[in-house]
């Protein structure tokens, strides 16, 4: 009796072996569809930027204003951040720019800030709190006052000065203008809905002299879970050029 009992034992023992192997089995092939399906939708997404102007690459900062949490905690996400003052008056032509602080500004040019409603191309002086807004050709006005549009201003001692590093394009509209949305519900090939996380910043591009080009739109597309904790299955991210057209 007890032999008997010892080699049901090993059976079953050896059948819930076998059970869990084609269980775990299952769940990798489960796995590996969903990511297969969640990169073909990001390689999709992508492609329609590719397929559109460079100008109208972007994201409307009304509806960036209200992305959840889960949005904002990933790392592809930047913010408008840090900030300064002005520490003199600035002329609406002015092509020098003083600050109470570099703190957190990158340590190389170009970059973007915001003072009021005006944004303003830096090209030098990045580290110092004297920053220059200078293209290369002397004495030239440069296209870094009323950058992307803005209209150049006359600014006070003690504005504020903010680095922009989302690419704000406004909703369609008046061209250039954007579709696009932070967050949105995909179908996929499976036939399951998937959570589409799309993040445009701007980017610095540097050569192997750690010399800085123009700056670059960054496109990043994070394809996750439906639903909570919105597991992230798929993320690809491309740069785009301003030489793709505008």
């Amino acid at each position: 009796m007890i032999e008997l009992l010892a080699a049901m034992t090993v059976m079953l023992v050896g059948i819930f072996a076998t059970f869990a192997v084609f269980q775990a089995g299952i769940v990798q092939l489960k796995r590996s569809s969903t990511v297969t399906t969640a990169a073909a939708i990001a390689d999709s997404e992508m492609e329609k930027y590719r397929a559109i102007k460079y100008d109208s690459i972007g994201l409307a900062s009304t509806d960036l204003a209200s992305a959840d949490a889960t949005y904002l905690a990933d790392s592809a996400n930047l913010t408008n951040t840090p900030t300064t003052t002005l520490s003199g008056a600035m002329t609406s032509s002015q092509l020098t720019m003083s600050v109470g602080s570099a703190s957190g500004f990158p340590a190389g040019a170009p970059y973007i800030v915001q003072v009021d409603s005006e944004l303003i191309l830096i090209s030098g002086g990045a580290g110092t709190t004297s920053w220059t807004i200078l293209e290369t050709t002397a004495g030239a006005q440069s296209i870094g006052r009323g950058y992307l549009g803005t209209t150049a201003a006359a600014h006070s001692s003690g504005a504020t000065v903010t680095r922009i590093q989302r690419v704000n394009v406004t909703k369609c509209g008046s061209a250039p203008c954007t579709n696009s949305v932070p967050t949105k519900t995909v179908t996929g090939a499976d036939g399951k809905a998937y959570r589409v996380d799309t993040y445009i910043t701007w980017r610095q591009v540097g050569n192997s002299a750690s010399v800085n080009g123009r700056l670059m739109k960054l496109v990043t597309i994070a394809v996750r879970a439906n639903a909570a904790p919105y597991r992230r299955w798929a993320q690809i991210t491309s740069s785009f050029d301003e030489s793709t057209g505008s």
